[in-house]
């Protein structure tokens, strides 16, 4: 069996870099920002479930958008703020 050698380069930034923990401050706030935002755009409706003999439950399901035009908007909010790559 062949198998390819790959190459993978990377750099080592000491942990205590202020970069490091400017990019986890970015993240940390980017990813509650992320949350609120789909939190506040999450619909709740009623589904029906089955369980055991036979009962039926109503049941409140949430409903989180999936749209792409709500997931560009998402992402330009996000990246308003991105003191990074946008990759």
């Amino acid at each position: 069996m062949l198998r390819r050698a790959e190459r993978v380069r990377m750099y080592s930034v000491p942990f205590e870099d202020n970069r490091v923990k400017e990019l986890i401050t970015w993240y940390i706030k980017a990813l509650q920002k992320a949350i609120d935002i789909i939190w506040d755009n999450t619909t709740w409706k009623y589904d029906i479930k089955n369980f055991r003999r036979k009962r039926h439950v109503k049941v409140k399901v949430p409903v989180i958008p999936k749209s792409a035009k709500f997931k560009r908007e998402l992402r330009n909010v996000l990246m308003k703020d991105n003191p990074y790559a946008r990759h």
